[in-house]
């Protein structure tokens, strides 16, 4: 049925309209899992970087989906790393902000780590789990770099 629910689908990464179908059509809980994993590939191409892309589009299998989606978390979370060494040092005198970002970055991993294994629960165990895992972490990463670069800027203040 699985097949059936890929008809219309020419596009590699799949389209809102597509997903809708999907669920339309879907009447087993693994095919609506299948739905779920286009509906986050859809949101998550919305933020992605071109280079998860290509990879995707030079391999389309769930093994290298799987690295793609791994390599653009460690990218993601390179970005971050450094976006926050920046908004360390530009708090460097002040203590009392420091902790505070400490706690809030400290809170957020919770957060991130959490969302994520439960935005892919029902494929744990699954070959798709680390694309839905590493897919969810990338992008909530860039978002939380993105919101690191408004801090730094003064705009988030």
């Amino acid at each position: 049925m699985i097949i059936a629910l890929l008809i219309g689908a020419a596009d590699v990464q799949p389209s809102k309209s597509f997903v809708q179908g999907c669920y339309e059509r879907a009447t087993t809980q693994a095919e609506t899992n299948f739905c779920a994993a286009g509906a986050q590939e859809a949101d998550k191409h919305l933020i992605e970087d071109a280079q998860e892309t290509a990879c995707m589009d030079a391999d389309q299998s769930q093994q290298g989906m799987n690295m793609c989606a791994g390599a653009a978390f460690e990218r993601a979370d390179t970005a971050l790393n450094a976006e926050w060494a920046k908004v360390t040092a530009a708090y460097k005198g002040d203590a009392a902000a420091k902790k505070l970002l400490l706690e809030g970055q400290r809170a957020w991993l919770k957060y991130r780590d959490a969302q994520c294994q439960m935005s892919a629960y029902d494929s744990i165990g699954g070959s798709i789990w680390p694309l839905l895992n590493s897919g969810c972490l990338g992008s909530l990463t860039r978002q939380r770099t993105q919101e690191l670069v408004v801090m730094l800027e003064g705009e988030g203040n």
